[in-house]
Protein backbone atom coordinates (compact mmCIF):
# COMPACT_ATOMS: atom_id res chain seq x y z
CA UNK A 1 0.00 0.00 0.00
CA UNK A 2 1.57 3.62 -0.68
CA UNK A 3 0.91 5.96 1.32
CA UNK A 4 1.68 9.65 1.59
CA UNK A 5 1.58 11.96 4.83
CA UNK A 6 0.78 15.33 4.24
CA UNK A 7 1.67 17.91 7.04
CA UNK A 8 3.30 21.41 7.52
CA UNK A 9 4.70 20.61 11.11
CA UNK A 10 8.07 18.04 10.78
CA UNK A 11 7.71 16.90 13.71
CA UNK A 12 3.95 15.97 13.11
CA UNK A 13 5.59 14.12 9.67
CA UNK A 14 7.46 12.32 11.43
CA UNK A 15 5.51 11.56 14.48
CA UNK A 16 2.37 10.02 11.85
CA UNK A 17 4.84 8.02 9.49
CA UNK A 18 6.64 6.47 12.83
CA UNK A 19 2.67 5.27 13.46
CA UNK A 20 1.65 4.13 10.18
CA UNK A 21 5.28 1.74 10.33
CA UNK A 22 4.39 0.82 13.72
CA UNK A 23 1.17 -0.75 12.59
CA UNK A 24 2.52 -3.83 11.07
CA UNK A 25 1.30 -3.41 7.46
CA UNK A 26 3.11 -3.31 4.42
CA UNK A 27 3.73 -0.15 3.24
CA UNK A 28 5.40 2.33 1.45
CA UNK A 29 5.31 6.23 3.13
CA UNK A 30 5.92 8.95 1.45
CA UNK A 31 6.00 12.39 3.63
CA UNK A 32 4.87 16.09 2.39
CA UNK A 33 5.19 19.26 3.89
CA UNK A 34 3.35 21.52 1.60
CA UNK A 35 0.31 20.26 -0.61
CA UNK A 36 1.89 21.64 -3.73
CA UNK A 37 4.55 19.30 -3.69
CA UNK A 38 2.19 16.35 -3.16
CA UNK A 39 -0.01 17.30 -5.96
CA UNK A 40 2.92 17.71 -8.58
CA UNK A 41 4.19 13.95 -7.62
CA UNK A 42 0.34 13.18 -8.93
CA UNK A 43 0.12 14.97 -11.47
CA UNK A 44 3.78 13.49 -12.47
CA UNK A 45 2.17 10.18 -12.53
CA UNK A 46 3.00 8.98 -8.79
CA UNK A 47 -0.10 6.80 -7.42
CA UNK A 48 -1.05 6.92 -3.49
CA UNK A 49 -3.69 4.66 -2.22
CA UNK A 50 -4.39 6.39 0.72
CA UNK A 51 -3.59 10.33 2.53
CA UNK A 52 -3.34 10.88 5.98
CA UNK A 53 -3.84 14.60 5.91
CA UNK A 54 -3.88 17.26 8.48
CA UNK A 55 -6.78 19.78 8.54
CA UNK A 56 -4.62 22.85 9.85
CA UNK A 57 -1.62 24.26 7.47
CA UNK A 58 -0.19 27.68 9.27
CA UNK A 59 -3.04 27.95 11.28
CA UNK A 60 -5.67 27.90 8.44
CA UNK A 61 -8.45 25.50 7.53
CA UNK A 62 -6.59 24.61 4.20
CA UNK A 63 -6.88 20.42 4.37
CA UNK A 64 -10.61 20.24 3.37
CA UNK A 65 -10.03 22.12 0.39
CA UNK A 66 -6.94 20.60 -0.31
CA UNK A 67 -8.43 17.32 -0.20
CA UNK A 68 -11.65 18.35 -3.02
CA UNK A 69 -8.42 19.41 -4.99
CA UNK A 70 -6.50 16.22 -4.29
CA UNK A 71 -10.14 14.42 -5.87
CA UNK A 72 -10.04 16.03 -8.69
CA UNK A 73 -7.06 14.86 -9.67
CA UNK A 74 -7.23 11.64 -8.20
CA UNK A 75 -10.29 10.44 -7.19
CA UNK A 76 -9.33 7.07 -6.33
CA UNK A 77 -6.99 8.28 -3.62
CA UNK A 78 -8.20 7.86 0.38
CA UNK A 79 -8.52 10.52 2.10
CA UNK A 80 -7.95 10.30 6.06
CA UNK A 81 -7.55 13.37 8.00
CA UNK A 82 -5.23 13.20 11.16
CA UNK A 83 -5.62 16.21 13.52
CA UNK A 84 -5.97 17.51 16.68
CA UNK A 85 -9.35 19.26 16.35
CA UNK A 86 -11.39 16.36 15.14
CA UNK A 87 -14.75 18.02 17.75
CA UNK A 88 -14.18 21.39 15.67
CA UNK A 89 -14.23 19.79 12.00
CA UNK A 90 -16.09 17.13 12.42
CA UNK A 91 -19.28 18.43 10.70
CA UNK A 92 -16.88 20.82 8.29
CA UNK A 93 -15.38 17.80 6.54
CA UNK A 94 -18.08 16.58 4.69
CA UNK A 95 -19.02 19.88 2.82
CA UNK A 96 -16.68 19.27 -0.28
CA UNK A 97 -16.50 16.49 -2.43
CA UNK A 98 -13.14 13.98 -1.57
CA UNK A 99 -13.24 10.77 -1.11
CA UNK A 100 -13.11 10.63 2.42
CA UNK A 101 -12.58 7.67 4.57
CA UNK A 102 -11.48 8.84 8.04
CA UNK A 103 -10.79 11.35 10.48
CA UNK A 104 -8.43 10.43 12.98
CA UNK A 105 -7.74 12.57 16.49
CA UNK A 106 -4.11 12.81 16.98
CA UNK A 107 -2.63 11.67 19.60
CA UNK A 108 -2.92 8.90 16.97
CA UNK A 109 -4.66 5.66 18.18
CA UNK A 110 -2.08 2.95 17.08
CA UNK A 111 -5.72 0.26 17.12
CA UNK A 112 -8.04 3.11 15.14
CA UNK A 113 -5.13 3.83 12.74
CA UNK A 114 -5.13 -0.16 12.08
CA UNK A 115 -8.55 -0.10 11.38
CA UNK A 116 -8.41 2.42 9.27
CA UNK A 117 -5.71 1.02 6.93
CA UNK A 118 -6.87 -2.27 7.42
CA UNK A 119 -9.96 -0.65 5.57
CA UNK A 120 -8.59 0.70 2.89
CA UNK A 121 -6.56 -2.70 2.39
CA UNK A 122 -9.98 -4.75 2.19
CA UNK A 123 -11.56 -2.37 -0.40
CA UNK A 124 -8.51 -2.23 -2.59
CA UNK A 125 -8.30 -5.92 -2.95
CA UNK A 126 -12.56 -6.06 -3.88
CA UNK A 127 -11.33 -3.73 -6.49
CA UNK A 128 -8.43 -5.69 -7.93
CA UNK A 129 -11.00 -8.64 -7.44
CA UNK A 130 -13.56 -6.62 -10.43
CA UNK A 131 -10.88 -5.62 -12.52
CA UNK A 132 -11.94 -6.11 -16.13
CA UNK A 133 -8.67 -9.18 -17.16
CA UNK A 134 -7.77 -8.39 -20.89
CA UNK A 135 -4.96 -10.27 -23.03
CA UNK A 136 -3.30 -9.08 -25.97
CA UNK A 137 0.04 -10.67 -27.37
CA UNK A 138 0.36 -12.64 -24.34
CA UNK A 139 0.41 -9.83 -21.57
CA UNK A 140 -2.74 -9.60 -19.23
CA UNK A 141 -3.89 -6.39 -17.73
CA UNK A 142 -6.89 -5.25 -15.58
CA UNK A 143 -8.52 -2.29 -16.11
CA UNK A 144 -11.49 -0.97 -13.09
CA UNK A 145 -14.88 -0.73 -15.17
CA UNK A 146 -15.13 2.64 -13.62
CA UNK A 147 -11.97 3.55 -15.62
CA UNK A 148 -13.97 2.85 -19.19
CA UNK A 149 -14.80 5.10 -21.03
CA UNK A 150 -16.43 3.37 -24.32
CA UNK A 151 -15.01 0.03 -25.94
CA UNK A 152 -14.43 -0.82 -30.17
CA UNK A 153 -14.93 -3.89 -31.64
CA UNK A 154 -13.20 -4.08 -34.93
CA UNK A 155 -12.46 -7.52 -37.00
CA UNK A 156 -10.84 -10.05 -34.25
CA UNK A 157 -10.16 -7.47 -31.69
CA UNK A 158 -11.42 -4.82 -29.38
CA UNK A 159 -9.82 -1.30 -27.92
CA UNK A 160 -10.80 -0.64 -24.32
CA UNK A 161 -11.18 3.08 -24.25
CA UNK A 162 -9.97 4.14 -20.31
CA UNK A 163 -9.07 7.46 -18.68
CA UNK A 164 -5.62 6.48 -19.70
CA UNK A 165 -5.49 5.21 -23.21
CA UNK A 166 -6.24 2.48 -25.16
CA UNK A 167 -5.97 -1.02 -24.58
CA UNK A 168 -6.35 -3.77 -27.12
CA UNK A 169 -7.39 -7.36 -26.71
CA UNK A 170 -8.36 -10.50 -28.42
CA UNK A 171 -12.09 -10.80 -27.33
CA UNK A 172 -15.86 -10.46 -28.60
CA UNK A 173 -16.96 -7.30 -27.76
CA UNK A 174 -20.52 -9.37 -26.45
CA UNK A 175 -18.23 -11.38 -24.67
CA UNK A 176 -16.79 -8.18 -22.82
CA UNK A 177 -20.08 -6.91 -22.36
CA UNK A 178 -21.19 -9.77 -20.36
CA UNK A 179 -18.02 -9.12 -17.86
CA UNK A 180 -19.03 -5.51 -17.18
CA UNK A 181 -21.45 -3.55 -15.20
CA UNK A 182 -25.43 -2.81 -15.92
CA UNK A 183 -23.54 0.63 -16.38
CA UNK A 184 -22.76 0.02 -19.96
CA UNK A 185 -24.94 0.27 -22.89
CA UNK A 186 -24.63 -1.24 -26.84
CA UNK A 187 -24.67 1.96 -29.31
CA UNK A 188 -24.25 0.28 -32.30
CA UNK A 189 -23.35 -3.44 -32.95
CA UNK A 190 -19.68 -2.26 -32.52
CA UNK A 191 -19.67 -0.38 -29.40
CA UNK A 192 -20.21 -0.35 -26.02
CA UNK A 193 -20.32 2.98 -23.75
CA UNK A 194 -20.50 3.65 -19.60
CA UNK A 195 -23.72 5.51 -18.79
CA UNK A 196 -21.54 7.26 -16.48
CA UNK A 197 -19.04 8.72 -18.86
CA UNK A 198 -21.75 10.29 -21.16
CA UNK A 199 -22.21 14.55 -21.62
CA UNK A 200 -24.21 14.31 -24.54
CA UNK A 201 -26.76 12.22 -26.27
CA UNK A 202 -27.57 13.44 -30.51
CA UNK A 203 -29.71 12.20 -32.90
CA UNK A 204 -26.01 9.89 -34.21
CA UNK A 205 -23.88 10.03 -31.75
CA UNK A 206 -23.04 9.86 -28.31
CA UNK A 207 -20.64 12.18 -26.47
CA UNK A 208 -18.47 10.93 -23.42
CA UNK A 209 -15.72 12.77 -21.74
CA UNK A 210 -12.60 13.84 -23.00
CA UNK A 211 -15.10 15.05 -26.07
CA UNK A 212 -15.19 11.58 -27.03
CA UNK A 213 -17.95 10.52 -29.47
CA UNK A 214 -19.00 7.11 -30.69
CA UNK A 215 -22.05 6.45 -33.02
CA UNK A 216 -25.17 5.35 -32.56
CA UNK A 217 -27.27 3.10 -34.95
CA UNK A 218 -30.96 4.06 -36.05
CA UNK A 219 -32.10 1.10 -34.37
CA UNK A 220 -30.94 1.90 -31.01
CA UNK A 221 -31.56 5.65 -30.65
CA UNK A 222 -34.90 5.20 -28.87
CA UNK A 223 -33.64 2.29 -26.48
CA UNK A 224 -30.69 3.88 -25.70
CA UNK A 225 -32.14 7.29 -24.18
CA UNK A 226 -34.72 5.35 -22.34
CA UNK A 227 -32.18 3.15 -20.76
CA UNK A 228 -29.99 6.44 -19.80
CA UNK A 229 -32.67 8.51 -18.47
CA UNK A 230 -33.68 5.23 -16.16
CA UNK A 231 -30.19 5.23 -15.19
CA UNK A 232 -29.98 8.68 -13.86
CA UNK A 233 -32.97 8.20 -12.67
CA UNK A 234 -32.26 5.51 -10.63
CA UNK A 235 -29.30 6.93 -9.73
CA UNK A 236 -30.39 9.97 -8.35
Amino acid sequence: MNIAICDDEHSSLEYVAGKVKSVGMDCEVVSFSDFADLLEKIKDGAKFDAVLMDIEFHGEQKGIDFAAELYNHSPKTRIIFVTGYSERYSQQIFLKNSNLYGLISKPLDSAILHKNLEKIKDDMILEENRKLLLTFNGIVIGIDPDDIIYIESRAHTATVHSSDGGHLCYERINDLAKRLPGCFVSTHKSFLVNMDKIRRIDRERVILEKNMEVPISKARLNGLRERYFSYIGSNI
